[in-house]
């Protein structure tokens, strides 16, 4: 079964990717969004939009050694911040929100693209494409 975590901020974030990478079965993914209120919203019009596309892809496309880490980057002024250290982070580099990284791998979708379903099953497979590429 697909495991899911959710942390908020940098630290938590850095914490967290640490200690589930050390799960050397498991394939991790870290999905980042903006912050949510206390109703459950999201300040990000695109994280509200990609939501329900993700959760299907999770749920149909996912590995069930997988795990997903949600991490949400902070309210809108946090974000815009040019101090931000999820911009600045050199491993990352995040300029937009929702991004969705294959932890440790050079593969992602960002923005819009985490809206698409056919581009979420294919980093999902990223195995597949990997096996077929080294023929």
């Amino acid at each position: 079964m697909v495991r899911e975590e959710l942390v908020k901020g940098y630290e938590n974030f850095r914490e967290a990717a640490a200690k589930l990478s050390e799960d050397k079965n498991a394939k991790l993914y870290v999905y980042f969004i903006g912050e949510r209120n206390a109703n459950g919203e999201n300040w990000c019009k695109d994280c509200n939009e990609a939501e329900p596309v993700f959760a299907q892809a999770i749920q149909e496309y996912a590995d069930k050694d997988s795990i997903i880490l949600r991490v949400e980057v902070g309210n809108m002024l946090a974000w815009a911040d040019k101090e931000n250290p999820f911009h600045k982070d050199s491993d990352l580099r995040l300029e937009e929100i929702p991004t969705l990284i294959r932890w440790k791998t050079a593969i992602h979708l960002h923005g819009d693209q985490c809206k698409q379903i056919k581009l979420l099953e294919l980093l999902f497979k990223e195995e597949d494409i990997e096996k077929i590429t080294e023929r």
